[in-house]
């Protein structure tokens, strides 16, 4: 009677069904869940509570373990799989964050803005990963590193530029830079994109959340993107 039978190429484990790409797809959220609740609860200090966060990390986590068992269906890996990675980029943040003052009455703190784009951030995220597992969605595609590489090392290069140079140059040179990593980069329209993204930094963080970056390189004399130049 078994002798035509094939053995299921997904296994089983516990009675759930496993697919391959979802065992490697779910370990790879465990393990960035974890190095997350690692990293939660070696910030949290007594003036720090990076609960929160810490709480965040362990559900992804869970969820990561559930897509490993076969409790949680992966019907779109690319929405699913792309909303955990901007939820686990929000937890990020988050932590980060955990030490900047927040809001006093209507004035905004510096963790402010990072926190509300991480909040912000985590419910999109969460609303595109929930559609990966009930809407039937595109696989993800094979794809070329030198995009992710050029991004991480732009912010990398933000913040090692922030300090010295200022929130304009280094906008600039950040904007620049990320776009390089694609490759329909036009020098012309980059330059452009570049120019209307930091002057979008400067209008939100200086002007309307009224934030003390340091706009210029620390070696100017006068910074001409500062309200007192014009005084």
């Amino acid at each position: 009677m078994s002798e035509g039978a094939n053995p299921s190429p997904r296994g089983a484990l516990a009675g759930f069904p496993i697919h391959t790409r979802n065992l490697f797809g779910g370990l790879t959220v465990v393990i960035l869940g974890l190095v997350l609740v690692a990293y939660a609860i070696y910030a949290q200090k007594p003036q720090v509570s990076t609960t929160v966060p810490l709480i965040m990390a362990a559900v992804v986590t869970v969820v990561g373990i559930g897509v490993i068992i076969g409790l949680i269906p992966v019907a779109g890996p690319r929405d699913f799989y792309g909303g955990i990675i901007f939820i686990d980029l929000a937890i990020l943040a988050l932590i980060a964050s955990a030490e900047l003052p927040g809001q006093r009455g209507f004035a905004f703190g510096p963790g402010t803005a990072p926190r509300l784009f991480a909040i912000l951030l985590t419910g999109l995220s969460a609303a595109v990963a929930l559609g990966g597992v009930f809407v039937e969605g595109e696989r993800i595609d094979k794809y070329k590193l030198r995009g992710p590489i050029l991004v991480v090392f732009s912010i990398l290069a933000f913040a090692a530029m922030i300090r010295p140079l200022g929130l304009i140059i280094s906008s600039f040179l950040t904007f620049l830079l990320s776009i390089t990593g694609s490759t329909e980069m036009r020098v012309v329209e980059s330059v452009i994109g570049a120019v209307a993204m930091t002057a979008f930094c400067w209008l939100l963080f200086v002007i309307l959340l009224n934030l003390p970056f340091q706009l210029c390189p620390s070696f100017w004399q006068a910074c001409p993107f500062s309200s007192q130049f014009w005084h």
